[in-house]
């Protein structure tokens, strides 16, 4: 069974630093790890005296070690002197394979469009996100769940990507499950929502495939990358615009490590890849295999916390759907 190095995993984990000594110094020993404009920015801040303690961490422990590199064409692209670059480089066809297969919810209300959170495909024409997410734009009628009164249509576009123009979207058509209080198999209710698409659109294009489904029991560590269309959050400017570059609402792969296989209930795992609001409903990739372990529903950028559904409880939803 192939494994991810453990000199890889642990050239991440080793950027985890606590004291302004000890930053200095992993710093000055792998400046070759950072980009310029991460070397300069550090170097100013060690310069002065005292040093901001706050934002040397920022930088060193997560703002670089968790990145949220831009799609396009269905593909990224990893800085080489990048600490993730070993990794993604040798399993990016793997990320390849699923980028494709996520997509942006949007709104048409009065002519405009909204986006709204994050899917994947997981059959031929059933698409996962989040409770929240579907609710946002769909609302229980006479015990069924339907698209609201009052909007055009509502589309996922899988090639809402930055500097690119074409559309790639298809027609919500029917809203097949949405997980509730009263009826979950568990007693926190899993955020979960399961969507039909029509399969061809009016431009005669077909759905990408759906994503693989992971089957392995979770580990602490596990190297994994979100894919999403993370939206702006006010409330972070900095750190905000340090990450993401101020450009949102476009695909972008998000990795990280899983911290905690069981975290806030009994469905979810806790990860540390840096999310943003649009994140909603992304699916939480393993790197070595490019398989799905969890649909992301929660998330905090400032302390790079986020919660996912494990997959073995969608699959528990998925065997007792009629």
């Amino acid at each position: 069974m192939k494994t991810i190095p453990k000199k890889i995993i642990n050239s991440i984990l080793n950027f985890r630093i606590g004291s302004i000594q000890t930053a200095i110094e992993k710093f000055q020993a792998n400046k070759e790890l950072f980009l310029p404009d991460s070397q300069s920015k550090i170097e100013e801040i060690i310069k002065k005296d005292p040093p901001d303690k706050d934002l040397l961490f920022e930088i060193l422990n997560h703002d670089y070690i968790r990145p949220a590199f831009v799609v396009q064409d269905h593909d990224f692209k990893v800085p080489d002197d990048h600490p993730w670059a070993p990794l993604l480089n040798m399993y990016q066809e793997n990320i390849k394979q699923a980028v494709g297969s996520v997509g942006i919810f949007e709104i048409l209300s009065g002519g405009k469009k909204y986006p709204s959170g994050t899917g994947w495909m997981l059959s031929e024409d059933l698409v996962v996100t989040n409770q929240h997410v579907a609710e946002v734009f769909c609302e229980k009628v006479g015990g069924k769940f339907q698209v609201k009164a009052g909007f055009e249509k509502i589309t996922i576009d899988f090639n809402e990507e930055f500097e690119r123009i074409h559309d790639y979207e298809f027609n919500i058509i029917e809203v097949v499950h949405v997980e509730e209080d009263d009826t979950s198999l568990y007693d926190h209710t899993p955020d979960i929502a399961i969507l039909r698409v029509e399969k061809v659109n009016v431009n005669g294009e077909h759905l990408p495939p759906p994503l693989e489904l992971y089957d392995g029991p979770l580990q602490d560590n596990q190297a994994i990358a979100i894919i999403g269309f993370p939206s702006a959050d006010y409330k972070l400017p900095l750190k905000r615009k340090r990450i993401f570059n101020n450009i949102y609402d476009v695909k972008r792969v998000q990795p990280g490590l899983i911290k905690k296989i069981k975290m806030l209930y009994d469905f979810d795992f806790q990860h540390d890849c840096a999310t943003l609001l649009g994140n909603s409903g992304s699916p939480v990739i393993d790197i070595l295999t490019g398989k799905v372990v969890g649909t992301h529903f929660a998330g905090s950028l400032n302390v790079f916390k986020g919660y996912a559904v494990r997959v073995d409880v969608l699959k528990k939803i998925l065997a007792n759907l009629p």
